[in-house]
């Protein structure tokens, strides 16, 4: 807004909430910048987290990774309805321009927009209005057919490909409703990752879960198979999420901290002010210095709890290399979603199990 001479936006707090439902927001807001181009923008469409994650149980880490038009094929048979709804956008895109003569582009960010634009320098003011109506009648037009094309093509592909994406909703949540019930916490969707079908972590208000049992904290499902990751032992006595954040800072993290959520969120923690909020502060080099202070366990104990626990729920556990963490793992070829479902809960009790005992011997 800086760089603007002047702005106009649609006001919605002047609007009724009747005629916001049908209100064309293509030409959502218009302004012209100090070097004379006057942009206008529409609205944004769907935010692609809300729609991967309600449709198809997908949590994207790059919310902009479908910025690139390269990455829409790859991933048409995780979100199909969202890339159609792009691919359709930027078609009534292109067509308007045709007919207008416009160049108006999708921006398909995090909450995709289109936009166009053109250079007004040495216009005069009714040189100015008559584009700015050209330019506009062209995204009105294009916020209309897309519109249209949401109500009936896009509820198509919808309904025909919702089938398969609320099962894989249902297996996410049946997996999270187990572990749960395990170790006494929340679990989330992890984030979208190269070579991951799908992955679920402990939740990230450690603060309320500290006292849970973290012996099966992340889990994913590869084309391999399904494997389960402790949380890292040395944050086992950790007393608030200060020192907790402070020993991932310090090195004690898991497979799931950088796979399946941002590492950044290690680097803060949260303080009440003096009006009862809440306010993330960042942790500081000496901070992590002096607050993460690792558990130590051996090597040979985590090694040995390990195999008592391996023998008695006959799985296998072992010991992640260079890292105080304890995996366990299965192949999942032939194996329907209620047979991954019960393996999984075979597999996190047998970790569970093991986080007991190790935390029995290090508080005493």
């Amino acid at each position: 807004m800086r760089r603007s001479i002047w702005a106009i936006y649609i006001d919605e707090d002047r609007i009724s909430e009747k005629d916001k439902f049908s209100l064309n927001e293509g030409a959502y807001w218009i302004h012209e910048e100090k070097d004379g181009v006057i942009r206008i923008y529409s609205s944004n469409f769907s935010d692609i987290n809300d729609v991967a994650l309600e449709d198809y149980g997908i949590h994207f880490r790059d919310v902009n990774v479908l910025q690139d038009r390269k990455n829409w094929e790859k991933y048409r048979k995780k979100v199909p309805r969202y890339i159609a709804e792009l691919e359709a956008t930027d078609r009534i895109a292109n067509e308007m321009n045709k007919k207008y003569g416009t160049n108006i582009t999708l921006w398909s960010s995090a909450r995709p927009y289109l936009g166009t634009s053109f250079d007004a320098k040495g216009m005069g003011d009714g040189e100015k209005l008559h584009e700015i109506e050209r330019y506009a009648r062209a995204m009105l037009e294009a916020w209309e057919r897309w519109d249209k094309w949401t109500d009936t093509v896009g509820t198509e592909i919808y309904k025909k490909t919702k089938k398969s994406g609320l099962k894989m909703i249902k297996f996410k949540n049946d997996v999270k409703s187990q572990l749960q019930d395990i170790a006494k916490c929340t679990y989330i969707i992890g984030y979208e990752t190269p070579g991951v079908l799908w992955s679920v972590v402990g939740s990230n208000e450690i603060e309320r879960y500290l006292d849970a049992n973290r012996g099966a904290w992340y889990v994913k499902e590869t084309k391999e198979g399904i494997e389960i990751f402790s949380d890292n032992f040395e944050t086992i006595n950790a007393r608030n999420e200060l020192e907790y954040n402070s020993i991932k800072l310090m090195g004690g993290v898991t497979a799931g901290d950088y796979e399946a959520r941002l590492s950044s969120i290690f680097t803060y923690y949260h303080e009440v002010d003096e009006r009862g909020r809440k306010i993330a502060r960042p942790i500081t080099s000496q901070e992590a210095m002096k607050y993460g202070r690792k558990t130590i366990i051996s090597p040979e104990l985590l090694k040995g709890v390990a195999e008592q626990a391996s023998k008695e729920f006959k799985v296998d556990i072992r010991v992640m290399k260079e890292k105080t963490v304890l995996v366990t793992e299965f192949k999942t070829k032939g194996l329907r979603s209620y047979e991954k479902v019960y393996e999984i809960e075979r597999h996190a009790k047998a970790l569970a199990e093991a986080w007991k005992r190790i935390k029995e011997i290090a508080i005493q």
